[in-house]
């Protein structure tokens, strides 16, 4: 994980879990103060993975932050409150998926967490390009079964023959399907309709 965001209120703690996270995962996390700098960051690089929240800030709880984080962002959030507080803030993890933390905090345990997170954040990625690349599959699919459509309506051709002619129309012009697709719709709009 790469983009990760550090609020703490107070400078050691937001350094000390800059060394941790820079020492265990190899990182340069951004450290802020408040609530208003952490939306003005998260407003302008949309990549952020991980949220740390050492609560208070210096303009609110972090409470409210958190869940605007997991609510209007992709990042997760971790949010480190007192022990007490945790515990009454525990619906947090259920109703707005932000992970909830007693004060103190073992490196251990925040390691483990982290981690996990990061793992699951590789699986979505991954999950994110395959969907993409199915909906660009279909898509294609589309623009290939369109122009197949438009020569067999305007050009009296058998599915078989619009095939044919758009495999060796691709094939002649050593271009991808649906490219020439385009071109044949194209070209079809022009002189039909």
């Amino acid at each position: 994980m790469e983009q990760i965001l550090i609020l703490s209120g107070s400078n050691e703690s937001g350094a000390a879990l800059a060394v941790f996270l820079g020492d265990s995962f190899r990182c340069t996390p951004k450290i802020l103060a408040s609530a208003y700098q952490a939306r003005m960051a998260l407003e302008h690089n949309r990549r952020t993975e991980l949220v740390i929240i050492n609560a208070p800030l210096i303009d609110e709880s972090g409470v409210e932050l958190a869940k605007f984080i997991t609510q209007e962002t992709n990042a997760n959030c971790i949010l480190l409150l007192e022990q007490e507080q945790a515990e009454q803030l525990a619906y947090l993890s259920e109703q707005y998926q932000v992970i909830v933390l007693g004060k103190p905090v073992s490196k251990t345990i925040l390691f483990q967490l982290i981690h996990t997170i990061e793992i699951a954040v590789h699986r979505l990625q991954r999950i994110l390009e395959e969907n993409q690349r199915l909906e660009r599959k279909i898509r294609d699919m589309r623009t290939i079964d369109r122009a197949k459509f438009l020569l067999m309506q305007y050009e009296g051709m058998t599915e078989a023959q619009a095939h044919s002619y758009l495999e060796k129309y691709a094939m002649d012009r050593r271009k991808r399907k649906p490219i020439v697709a385009l071109e044949i719709i194209d070209r079809i709009n022009e002189k039909y309709l």
